[in-house]
């Protein structure tokens, strides 16, 4: 069997997939009948291919038959894709809408990578594994709960912590004193290290932040020496975590520790970076030579596409008013890598004036107070069930009042001075509200209608 890249376009979905319960006729039939089995998964897998592409690791198993590729392995993902690319594909209006709006939210790959299978006899055997579980380790082996847990923990709490003590290791390798309260914390009090830098205002005051598994220094070394010894002293003697599980008890410990903190007046024009390298260690890359001769550091990330480099790339407003479409477009040219303070103000501000103009454009008197309500009047206008996947992250960062990215978070942007925008948290407003402007538009036109 050889590699091959295939257009979409060029795919047969496989109108005999076990997945059916009869054979289906058409392309037309064929997507009616995954969908039939479950259209919230296939909206769902639409909304990651968006976001991150097709799953490299599960390539498309394509048998050739006369002047038809037919997909014997991988009909979902191809699926999604052409419902991507032409929504009109889905059965009823509903889903058509929402495979549409998934698509405006980002761009969909064209080509996928497939595998050529000769027959279905030749392929048989690999699909069968990839579908029916373990068969005694041959197949797919499924990760225990812990095996899961350790593999996902990179975004958790407690794995910042494992990444933020690896970074303090390698910044004061000469302490001993220090190093012995790291090692303490490691071994006993990890997860209430990481429910402190879990704290995205902790994280602001002491001088740090994270990029994937990569931890950013705000202030220079000698800076936050006194505060990263006071934090792992206390850490390893007496501060347990029920004295700083909630916000309050966590800005009181702030407010006592106070003559130790870093001023921002000494804040690095660029934050000094720390990444695990391959054997587990710490290592530094503030672009010296010596950073840039280790072939242990990070990587280059992916290079980003337009939606991810810049605010509501997908968004056109044309039926708010003059000034709301024009803030927009002014917000559309702003690099959120250059300017991420700016860019992470500027969400809150499109965001804001969009579902005000909307509102008052409606008539709309009621649940104007605050901006929780003035955009959960306008969700529950455009997805009253609130089963439109694109808009879920809208709904969880405005409505809901703690966890990642909650309204709290978007107003201490504009208004906290500790605050300290990430530009992954920048990109992910900026795709979690993006459908949520085009639906409040779409509401306006209909009013014009």
């Amino acid at each position: 069997m050889k590699q091959v890249s295939m257009h979409v376009t060029s795919l047969t979905l496989d109108e005999i997939n076990p997945r059916h319960a009869k054979q289906t006729s058409s392309l037309e039939e064929s997507i009616a009948a995954l969908l039939e089995k479950g259209s919230d998964k296939i909206l769902r897998l639409a909304r990651d291919i968006v976001q991150h592409g097709v799953n490299p690791t599960e390539l498309v198993v394509v048998m050739s038959e006369g002047d038809r590729n037919i997909v014997l392995e991988g009909n979902r993902r191809v699926a999604a894709l052409k419902l991507l690319h032409k929504p009109a594909l889905a059965p009823t209006e509903q889903l058509q809408k929402k495979f549409s709006a998934i698509a405006r939210s980002g761009e969909a790959p064209r080509r996928v990578q497939c595998i050529i299978a000769e027959s279905r006899i030749q392929a048989a055997h690999w699909i069968r594994l990839r579908h029916t579980g373990e068969n005694n380790g041959i197949g797919v082996v499924r990760w225990s709960t812990s095996e899961a847990s350790r593999f996902g923990g990179r975004s958790t709490p407690t794995e910042k912590a494992r990444l933020f003590i690896d970074a303090i290791s390698n910044l004061y390798a000469e302490d001993t004193e220090l190093l012995a309260d790291v090692a303490a914390v490691r071994n006993s009090r990890i997860t209430t290290l990481g429910r402190m830098i879990g704290d995205p205002d902790v994280r602001s005051r002491l001088g740090i932040s994270f990029d994937e598994d990569v931890v950013l220094c705000g202030f220079p070394r000698h800076k936050m020496k006194p505060i990263i010894s006071q934090l792992f002293r206390d850490l390893a003697g007496a501060l347990s975590v029920d004295r700083i599980k909630s916000k309050r008890q966590r800005e009181d410990y702030l407010r006592q520790v106070e003559d130790k903190l870093p001023k921002l007046a000494d804040r690095l024009d660029e934050p000094e970076k720390f990444s695990r390298s391959i054997n587990g260690e710490a290592g530094s890359d503030n672009g010296s030579s010596e950073a840039a001769n280790n072939t242990n550091t990070k990587p280059p990330g992916r290079k980003r596409a337009d939606f991810e480099k810049r605010l509501f790339q997908s968004v056109t407003l044309r039926h708010a008013s003059l000034r709301t479409s024009e803030v927009l477009e002014e917000a559309k040219r702003l690099s959120i890598d250059d300017m991420p303070n700016v860019a992470a103000i500027m969400v809150r501000i499109v965001v804001d004036i969009m579902v005000t103009d909307a509102a008052e454009q409606l008539g709309w008197k009621r649940n104007q107070g605050d901006l929780k309500s003035r955009i959960g009047a306008v969700l529950n206008q455009v997805d009253p069930d609130k089963d439109d996947p694109s808009l879920s992250d809208a709904w969880r960062f405005s409505q809901k009042e703690e966890g990642a990215l909650v309204l709290k978070t978007l107003h201490s942007f504009v208004h906290s001075w500790q605050s300290n925008p990430l530009t992954s948290e920048v990109r992910k407003l900026s795709m979690a509200y993006t459908p949520l402007l085009i639906k409040a538009d779409e509401l306006l036109a209909k009013r014009k209608r």
